[in-house]
């Protein structure tokens, strides 16, 4: 059995190499690429951003050790028909290391964090998800849309 809670400063080492790892199995670091100068960045900004609760994090634990972890960013938007306040909510880092896959551990710290979200004055709860994670939020009722588009630059 697992469980579930909020993460803080103590979680910030397992944070930052579960989001490593989900980088490296969406493809987004390529093989033995040196991954330090990203990993400090990445505990600077947890180091920074969680303390202000402009970061949220929720891990999953067994026999008190981290199995899996997601988190969540709010934003506010210019106020638009549908949601006055503009808040809305992403979820990033959805993370369950490999041999914990298959346990209901990810569905339910998604449960946990739309719960957490439904309180609050967000009116958008949203995500980018892998094909491997598009049946689990599909489960949860995420709809695919094909709004995004981006521009990138180093």
């Amino acid at each position: 059995m697992f469980n579930l809670r909020l993460a803080n400063l103590q979680d910030l080492e397992v944070l930052a190499q579960l989001r490593l790892e989900l980088l490296r199995e969406a493809g987004d670091i390529k093989g033995d690429t040196d991954t330090a100068a990203l990993a400090e960045a990445i505990r600077k900004y947890l180091a920074e951003k969680m303390p202000q609760g402009e970061f949220l994090a929720w891990v999953a634990e067994v026999d008190n050790q981290i199995v899996a972890a997601t988190s969540l960013v709010f934003f506010t938007r210019p106020p638009y028909h549908g949601n006055l306040s503009g808040l809305e909510a992403y979820i990033m880092n959805v993370y369950t290391i490999p041999m914990w896959r298959g346990q209901g551990i990810a569905t339910a710290l998604l449960k946990e964090v739309i719960s957490f979200v439904k309180v609050t004055q967000a009116k958008r709860l949203w995500l980018h998800a892998t094909e491997d994670g598009k049946r689990l939020y599909e489960k949860l009722d995420f709809i695919s849309t094909t709004k995004e588009m981006e521009i990138v630059w180093n």
